[in-house]
């Protein structure tokens, strides 16, 4: 009876803190914590994910008189939306995309073999190494907090702003912007079970 006294106290005592580290991973998520942008940037960095991202990247080209895009390179296939193709790689669609929204193919450079948002932390702190100036990296509000957490275990804090893209900008949350919080949840804690050698599953 004292084991299990024992037992169900240290339980309680781990789920508590358990709950508490989640509320912290939720608030995080919902409202990353964001510095301001600089006026312009000579690279707009575009992550893989959903072509929403790709869509303000063209905008920002543009009003942060920008010189270069460069786009995560994801083989992935996808059916693709531009053009009547069956199928094309998610970097292939994409570039599509920022022509169709007036971007020359020659200010699209794409960078990485990436399967995952560590795989595109990693492949821009190589190109990274010899550059001395700041990029400007586009992604969803949701996913913002995990980028910052990987930029920081890679020393890139101080190369490479933020721009959110909110994800329920009239402060009602969809369907869809549940699922993304509920499935970036999930990856916040991946990322740190990750830290002592503990994957619970593969996310991108």
């Amino acid at each position: 009876m004292r084991f299990l006294s024992y037992f169900f106290t240290l339980f309680g005592v781990i789920s508590f803190i358990f709950i508490l580290f989640s509320v912290k991973l939720i608030e995080e998520i919902v409202h990353p914590n964001i510095k301001s942008n600089e006026l312009s940037y000579e690279y707009i960095v575009v992550l893989s994910g959903n072509v929403n991202r790709v869509v303000k990247a063209s905008e920002l080209f543009t009003t942060k008189n920008a010189s270069y895009i460069l786009l995560s390179k994801e083989d992935r296939l996808i059916e693709n939306q531009v053009s009547e193709s069956e199928s094309v790689s998610v970097y292939q669609y994409y570039i599509e995309v920022l022509v169709s929204k007036g971007i020359e193919r020659n200010n699209i450079i794409l960078f990485g073999d990436n399967k995952n948002t560590r795989d595109e932390i990693i492949s821009l702190s190589k190109i990274l190494k010899t550059k001395s100036f700041k990029m400007l990296l586009v992604t969803d509000s949701y996913h913002i907090n995990r980028v910052q957490k990987l930029l920081i275990q890679f020393d890139l804090s101080d190369k490479i702003d933020l721009y959110p893209i909110e994800v329920n900008p009239d402060g009602k949350i969809s369907k869809r912007a549940l699922q993304n919080y509920i499935l970036e949840y999930f990856k916040l804690l991946n990322f740190y079970l990750t830290r002592f050698n503990i994957n619970i599953i593969h996310f991108n």
